[in-house]
């Protein structure tokens, strides 16, 4: 099995363990009780931080326009736990981890699949270097970052929303409260956005600033602009 896994992530393990350790899930320690055995969190939480450093790395030497503020944006976007997962799945990473009977009923999850590719960077780390971490993440993340620069995917749709209606329509968007029902602690929020007299996206949320940056969402897409 690691055979596989090695040969999908085009990297030949000299110290396997690292790598059988970057597969096991806290769960199956959990479940499998034995001396010596250990979870991979130590080594997700030496790869969180390798990532954190090859992704600022690239970022910082690909875009050198972008604001300190905004390369962080575009850091927390390209690192989120949705893209690691999808990292994660493109090289088939579930079927090769060792989980408990739960996690494996429930197919590990995307906190799961994020985490063991963050401890799967903590071994290629550890086994070859970072040089060999850089090889194996940066066509991986550069054109996730390009397109997320390009469509200025880093900021929160309502700035977004105005950026682009202002730049596309020369109108500046703004917010309409529709309606809010249901009791004090449970209430839902209605929202519109307008561009003049238009309505270009409405929006539903526990507050107006959830229903409202949904709202935004929905112009977005409506537009195309996302």
């Amino acid at each position: 099995m690691a055979e596989l896994l090695e040969e999908a992530l085009g990297i030949h393990f000299q110290d396997p363990a690292l790598l059988q350790l970057a597969l096991t899930h806290r769960s199956y320690i959990y479940e499998t009780p034995g001396e010596g055995r250990s979870s991979n969190e130590r080594l997700e939480f030496l790869g969180d931080s390798i990532l954190a450093f090859v992704s600022t790395d690239f970022l910082y030497r690909s875009f050198p326009d972008l604001s300190e503020g905004e390369l962080t944006d575009v850091r927390a976007v390209l690192v989120k736990t949705e893209t690691l997962a999808d990292f994660a799945r493109e090289i088939h990473l579930g079927n090769f981890l060792l989980m408990g009977k739960g996690e494996q009923s429930s197919g590990g999850g995307k906190r799961v699949l994020a985490s063991a590719f963050e401890a799967l960077l903590g071994a290629i780390y550890l086994d070859q270097g970072i040089t060999a971490v850089q090889s194996f993440l940066i066509h991986r993340i550069e054109p996730i970052a390009r397109n997320i620069v390009k469509k200025r995917l880093f900021k929160d749709n309502k700035s977004l929303f105005q950026e682009l209606a202002q730049a596309h329509e020369g109108i500046t968007p703004y917010y309409r409260l529709v309606s809010q029902e249901g009791p004090s602690h449970n209430r839902e929020f209605t929202v519109v956005v307008m561009l003049g007299e238009e309505i270009a996206g409405m929006g539903h949320g526990r507050n107006k600033q959830t229903a409202e940056q949904e709202a935004a969402h929905a112009a977005l897409l409506s537009r195309g602009w996302m």
